[in-house]
């Protein structure tokens, strides 16, 4: 079985609770984490990565992971930091927007020297995202953990998972991304992020995935909501499906996508055996195995989105295999 180490921020999602989202609930969240309790609930071998504060919510955190059977000893404890938030608001459509409260908090100051404790001979898929790249320090720990990752050939992914309302300079976004891209082996972004970062670079969104796969980048992904995930590498481009729902809220929807992308492509890889995939890399590059990955995302993602919430949402594998679309 595959072990993921995800990293990033974990933080606490401020739920609405009323009509008139004036009440709200604390519950355990952040991208990285969502994809590590997702790839835990799965069945996976699940690892958790970044800084965690002593403050109440971080022990409530610490307990919210454990509970979820992720392995928590990539958490650095920063005592004198306090924990981040985020009040999220829902509109009719089950859609999301967010205001941070992440000001030196404690994910913010997880550093290189953290990443050189971690016993990476145990990993073999490394995930993050971009918001830790927001501001210099944690930029620079950030892309030191993917270049460990990169180099010691575990598979590396990276959702673009854009937050625009962090940046206090938006300019640095598009750079900071690119600085990641070869380095990064699966790729996944919206076709609102793509379409930002193609801008950022003056070209159109097709010719900007291009430039993703030129990169090093062997399997560039796009969801776009209800419409078809486009699915590119170097060998081949072809579109799947998305079920239609009525989401009830879409938090977690894309973490739990890249959750069972990941365990499924162990699964492709622990099934095929040795003899046809020398490395879980190579799964990558086969269109056949590739479609029946996104096609198991997807249904995570669907299911999620039928359920408020984050780790609550990110459903079993069993629930998974139940889906008929």
């Amino acid at each position: 079985m595959k072990t993921l180490l995800s990293f990033g921020e974990v933080l606490v999602d401020l739920l609405p609770t009323d009509t008139a989202g004036l009440e709200h609930q604390p519950i355990a969240g952040g991208a990285p984490a969502n994809v590590a309790v997702g790839y835990a609930k799965l069945g996976g071998n699940s690892i958790f990565a970044g800084g965690i504060s002593s403050d109440d919510y971080g022990v409530m955190l610490q307990q919210s992971l454990v509970e979820q059977g992720v392995d928590i000893s990539g958490l650095a404890l920063v005592p004198n930091a306090a924990t981040a938030t985020v009040l999220v608001s829902l509109d009719a459509d089950g859609e999301r927007s967010f205001s941070f409260n992440r000001h030196g908090t404690a994910d913010m100051l997880y550093s290189a020297t953290h990443f050189d404790a971690i016993t990476w001979s145990a990993v073999d898929i490394f995930h993050f995202c971009s918001n830790t790249f927001t501001e210099t320090e944690i930029f620079n720990s950030s892309l030191y953990g993917v270049k460990q990752a990169y180099a010691k050939q575990k598979l590396v992914s990276f959702d673009v998972n854009l937050r625009l309302s962090l940046w206090d300079d938006i300019h640095l976004l598009a750079g900071r991304v690119e600085q990641c891209l070869p380095y990064t082996h699966v790729l996944k972004m919206s076709h609102d992020e793509a379409d930002f970062l193609a801008n950022a670079r003056g070209v159109d969104v097709e010719e900007y995935l291009q430039f993703c796969l030129n990169q090093g980048v062997t399997l560039v992904l796009v969801t776009n909501g209800p419409e078809p995930v486009r699915c590119y590498s170097n060998a081949f481009c072809f579109e799947v499906m998305v079920p239609k729902i009525n989401p009830v809220d879409t938090t977690a929807a894309g973490d739990s996508f890249v959750a069972g992308l990941l365990w499924q492509l162990g699964q492709c890889f622990e099934q095929a055996g040795a003899s046809e995939y020398g490395t879980l890399i190579d799964v990558l590059s086969n269109r056949v195995d590739v479609q029946k990955v996104v096609e198991f995302a997807i249904k995570c993602g669907a299911i999620t989105c039928r359920v408020k919430g984050a780790f609550p949402a990110l459903p079993s594998c069993a629930q998974v295999l139940a889906v008929i679309v």
